[in-house]
């Protein structure tokens, strides 16, 4: 696929006067190593990011694991049907196949094929891992439940993740047979799936610009992103409690789905890597691979380099563009629909003075170290 304009990978011959023959002070010999210091190859950043971001995640995860929040959420005392049960037991394996088979497509198939990981296999890999951020939305504020007779063994937040903010955190009963292999399923399938559709688009429409093009990536994330979760809403897998009704589909149900949400993860996360697929060169690289060449490693090395350098920037992309944003929805949200039973709530509601009221307008919000809030 020809790369777009301003894509190209810089090959061109340096013709700067500072590098002319013109410099009698300056030799050939000199010029060389002085230019190749000029800048750190883009693949390094990236790639040194993309370490950094993972060492943390094994951290919080590691901590999660050993320590003692790693139990599973009780349900509570209000009812489910052994049908509904015997559902979300069909979903947990489904799911959890389905992941598997995308690493098959996606990883495994053309790794064998090739000899090498390729640029979908490098997607999947970095979107793999995005279920890390899953929770984000809760750090400084509870706007996520989740259904608690999923098997779960809580969440990786209070106690593992430094400084997290909101109380009764760790009781997010995170579903590790859906959010785990969801995510790995769901997030590369969608970017590869929208870059697919932008390709037909393209074939009809081929003046379409880089905006242009940006713009159809966000809008097609968000919409595929928007339709799959009201499916998984009306489900009862989880729910989103803090909205700001005015920008939220069905405001006040249960199942209520902000359009921030959309828009932050489908359109803008999900969308950065499908752009990021998308957008390549003559060589099949990103922009974020660019300077692999110049480096004196072996093809493992730069492989290695390629894969961490794409799973920095998507992780880099979700942290900014999604987590961070949803602090300031998290923390506007209108008060809570009614009507979540007690596999939902988790008790997690228990802000205010007494610590037993969900967060909303004019509800205290606790230190999560106030002795009423311990469990």
């Amino acid at each position: 696929m020809p790369a777009p304009s301003g894509l190209q990978p810089e090959n061109r011959v340096n013709t700067s006067p500072s590098f002319s023959t013109h410099a009698p002070d300056l030799t050939r010999a000199q010029a060389v190593p002085l230019a190749a210091t000029r800048a750190v190859p883009v693949v390094l950043l990236w790639a040194i990011a993309g370490m950094v971001v993972l060492a943390f995640q094994l951290y919080v995860l590691g901590k999660w694991v050993t320590g003692p929040n790693f139990v599973p959420t009780d349900p509570g005392p209000d009812p489910i049907s052994n049908g509904k049960l015997m559902y979300f037991r069909f979903l947990e394996i489904a799911i959890t196949l389905g992941a598997v088979a995308c690493m098959i497509k996606w990883l495994v198939l053309p790794w064998i094929r090739e000899g090498r990981m390729t640029a979908d296999g490098r997607l999947f890999a970095a979107g793999a891992m995005i279920f890390f951020w899953d929770m984000s939305m809760n750090y400084s504020s509870t706007a996520l439940f989740y259904n608690s007779h999923f098997i779960n063994y809580g969440a990786w937040n209070l106690g593992s993740w430094p400084g997290w903010m909101s109380p009764a955190a760790n009781l997010l009963p995170e579903p590790i047979f859906v959010t785990i292999p969801g995510y790995t399923a769901l997030v590369t399938t969608q970017a590869i799936f929208v870059c697919w559709l932008l390709r037909k688009a393209k074939d009809r429409w081929p003046q379409m610009g880089v905006l242009s093009t940006l713009g159809l990536i966000v809008l097609g994330c968000a919409t595929v992103d928007t339709l799959i979760e009201i499916a998984l809403l009306r489900m009862d897998i989880y729910a989103y409690p803090g909205a700001i009704r005015s920008i939220t589909l069905f405001a006040g149900e249960t199942y209520q789905f902000p359009l921030n949400e959309g828009i932050l993860f489908g359109g803008l996360g999900v969308g950065s890597m499908a752009a990021l697929h998308y957008f390549r060169d003559d060589k099949g690289q990103t922009f974020v691979e660019r300077g692999i060449d110049k480096l004196r490693y072996g093809q493992t090395g730069k492989q290695f380099l390629r894969g961490f350098a794409v799973f920095g920037y998507c992780h880099v992309m979700f942290f900014t563009l999604y987590t961070v944003p949803m602090q300031w929805f998290s923390l506007k949200s209108d008060p809570y629909p009614e009507g979540y039973p007690s596999y939902l709530v988790n008790g997690m509601c228990v802000y205010g003075i007494n610590g037993d009221q969900c967060p909303g307008p004019g509800v205290m919000m606790p230190r999560i170290d106030a002795p009423s809030l311990e469990h």
